[in-house]
C-alpha cells in the first residue's frame, strides 16, 4: 500500500497564465480542489513535494491540508510543460478513503528467471490499470519472475494481487514473457474499459505532446 502523505496547500486568488507563471516561478503549482459536493477550492502546492510524491513515493493519495484544513484527496491529473519536465496544473478530486477508484500503477518485476532458455525478457505491459479502496491503492503490482520459464507467459489471471485490488485489463493478456529473438510476442490487451487515469510519472503528457509536434 502507497505511504500516506501529507501535503500543505494554499489558497489562490489570481487566475490566468501571468498568474500561474508568477507562481511556478515561486516553486508552487496551481491547481484545483474538487468533488464531494463541495465548491471547487483553487489552490497553489509546492513542485518539489508534489513531485517527490508522485514520482518518488509513487502517491495517488494524499493528505492534503488547505489552511490547515485536512481533506483526503486523489491525484487526478497533473498537465506538464512541453518538454514534460515542469509540472504545471494539478487537478485534486475529494474521495473518502472507502471509496472505490480507479487508478494505474506500475509493475515490477522481481529477480531474474533460473533458466531463459535462450528466450529474452518480454513484458508487454508495464502498468494495470486496478479498481480498489482509495485507502488501499498499491504502490506497484509485484512479480517474481524467478521461475518464468520459455512458453510459459505470466498472465493477468496469474497475478497475486494486494487483497480488495482487481486488476480491470483482461485476464488471458499477457504481462511479462520469455520469448525467443525474432519471434512476434503475444500481443497485450489494450481495451479495459477502466476510465480515466491518474497519472502516469514515467511518462509525463509533454512526452505525448512533443511527439504530436514532431509528426
Amino acid at each position: 500500500m502507497s505511504q500516506s502523505v501529507t501535503l500543505k496547500a494554499t489558497p489562490r486568488t489570481g487566475t490566468g497564465s501571468r498568474a500561474a507563471t508568477k507562481l511556478r516561478k515561486q516553486g508552487l503549482v496551481p491547481g484545483v480542489v474538487y468533488g464531494h459536493k463541495k465548491d471547487t477550492a483553487s489552490v497553489a502546492v509546492s513542485a518539489e513535494e508534489l513531485d517527490r510524491a508522485i514520482r518518488v513515493l509513487h502517491v495517488r493519495m494524499l493528505d492534503l491540508e488547505v489552511d490547515g484544513t485536512p481533506e483526503t484527496v486523489l491525484v487526478r491529473e497533473v498537465q506538464w510543460d512541453a518538454f514534460g519536465k515542469q509540472m504545471i496544473h494539478v487537478d485534486f478530486e475529494r474521495k473518502s478513503r472507502t471509496d472505490r477508484v480507479k487508478v494505474t500503477v506500475p509493475v515490477e518485476l522481481r529477480n531474474a528467471p533460473k533458466a531463459t532458455g535462450g528466450g529474452v525478457l518480454d513484458q508487454p505491459l508495464h502498468r494495470l490499470h486496478i479498481e480498489c479502496l482509495l485507502g488501499a491503492i498499491p504502490e506497484a503490482i509485484r512479480i517474481d519472475i524467478t521461475n518464468l520459464t520459455l512458453g510459459n507467459p505470466i498472465h493477468v489471471r496469474e497475478l497475486t494481487l494486494p487483497e480488495g485490488v482487481q486488476v480491470l485489463e483482461a485476464p488471458e493478456a499477457v504481462v511479462v514473457q520469455l520469448k525467443l529473438p525474432g519471434v512476434e510476442a503475444e500481443p497485450a490487451a489494450t481495451d479495459t474499459g477502466a476510465g480515466p487515469e491518474v497519472i502516469k510519472p514515467e511518462k509525463k503528457k509533454g512526452d505525448d505532446e512533443a511527439e504530436e509536434k514532431k509528426k
